[in-house]
């Protein structure tokens, strides 16, 4: 845990020890016998398969479908049983056994996931159910269970994400929340299921469900995989213009994360950082429909030739605003060379009519664009072009985003890269 923040390793601690003493806890009230041992055995094996197999959500963590292996535990064995079944299966995980996972994560997933079932276990035995209850009065108890075990194991995953990548905790949790969402509704009533399959067949019956476990899981994967190309697609259009535009080589990737900081700076909801940080990468995609030899010109261009290069903008909004889930957001590629004081262009807007997010990409394109050379002159030093953004604040430049950008590079938070820490999402988790 040594790159960890203090308050990282202060949390981590804490679940951590709350976990050790629900362990404890547990041994002292558990009545093992072989039976109950056997069955034991064989979830933490199928959970380790299970929890092996994680897909990576946007925000960070991972989601598994080891909710609804756990939900049916709780419902056979209780709350005591079920947290060594949990723990058996993060630690015999592939990956934590090679080694591959960094002892801080494997720490805080075990605990996390220790105190989310016990939570959940409690609260299905409170709300009166038992490892004999029938289908009916087994019905509030579940769905107790079910919604304690969610919010405790996203909530936890989310807190370590937010104080490790220094964002917005309420951001994370929704957006983790809108993708596992859907997977929770199709996986809790298929616990439900394993669980009376298991009390009527025993082991055999409950490999009659690990298999729509495993089919859900794969058109979920599947999903996710169709995004990441959806975003690869815009990087690679990004990077097109790296081809075209020498001296602008990463401007795109630098303005997108100058923006994205900014705009958690500014506490924006996650949802709309991402639409930033899209549009940020996309912003001069309309150069694609200028010349090289302009784009490239040595020497100074003239009033229509400098007129052929801003319409870029409005190139750039006429190309995006035909693809799904980036037509909300092609005003900020338009606008993002409106000035505060309307004297911008294409459409001469002032103050608040400019969009919030074409405000943001502004900002971060000028003061990339200030630092980088280019065929006709030598980039500014850092310290100059943080002095003329300050200058520019209130008549180019919005004076909140610029007092945003400011302390986002004076903190580090611009200049320096976050590493993930990925956590586990199984389900609901």
């Amino acid at each position: 845990m040594s790159k960890l923040t203090l308050q990282v390793k202060l949390y981590i601690s804490c679940l951590v020890i709350s976990a050790v003493f629900i362990l404890i806890h547990a041994i002292t009230v558990i009545e093992l016998n072989w039976s109950v041992f056997r069955a034991i055995v064989f979830f933490i094996v199928i959970s380790s398969i299970a929890e092996s197999l994680t897909i990576k959500l946007p925000k960070g963590g991972t989601f598994s479908v080891n909710f609804a292996i756990d939900l049916a535990c709780i419902m056979l064995f209780g709350p005591d049983i079920t947290i060594w079944v949990v723990l058996g299966s993060e630690l015999f995980k592939k990956d934590n056994l090679t080694g591959k996972t960094p002892l801080s994560k494997v720490f805080f997933n075990s605990a996390q996931f220790v105190v989310s079932v016990w939570l959940a276990g409690n609260t299905y035995i409170f709300l009166g159910g038992t490892v004999d209850s029938n289908p009916i009065s087994i019905l509030l108890p579940f769905i107790g269970a079910t919604l304690v075990y969610s919010f405790i194991n996203i909530s936890a995953v989310t807190i370590v994400l937010a104080l490790v990548q220094k964002s917005s905790p309420w951001g994370i949790w929704l957006m983790n929340f809108r993708w596992v969402a859907p997977n929770f509704l199709a996986f809790a009533p298929l616990s439900l299921l394993m669980a009376n399959v298991y009390k009527v067949t025993g082991i055999l019956g409950v490999f009659l469900f690990f298999v729509p476990l495993l089919l859900a899981r794969y058109v979920f994967k599947s999903y996710m995989e169709v995004r990441e190309v959806y975003l690869n697609t815009l990087e690679a259009l990004a990077s097109s213009l790296d081809a075209k535009d020498k001296y602008t080589k990463g401007h795109s990737d630098r303005v997108a994360k100058y923006a994205v900081e900014i705009s958690r700076e500014l506490k924006l909801p996650e949802d709309q950082i991402e639409l930033i940080e899209q549009m940020a990468l996309l912003h001069d995609i309309g150069k694609i429909g200028v010349s090289e030899e302009l784009l490239n010109r040595l020497t100074k261009l003239s009033d229509d030739e400098f007129d052929l290069i801003k319409m870029h903008s409005i190139t750039g909004a006429n190309i995006l605003k035909n693809i799904h889930n980036l037509d909300v957001g092609v005003k900020y590629v338009r606008h993002h060379h409106e000035k505060f004081d309307g004297s911008g262009y294409p459409d001469s807007l002032r103050g608040d009519e400019i969009p919030l997010g074409a405000r943001i990409i502004t900002v971060a394109d000028s003061f990339d664009a200030m630092t980088s050379d280019r065929p006709y002159r030598k980039g500014m030093t850092v310290e100059n072009a943080l002095l003329e953004v300050r200058k520019c604040a209130g008549t180019h430049f919005d004076k909140d985003i610029v007092e945003a950008f400011l302390t986002s590079w004076e903190t580090g938070k611009i200049s320096s890269t976050v590493q993930p820490f990925e956590s586990s999402i199984s389900s609901l988790t």
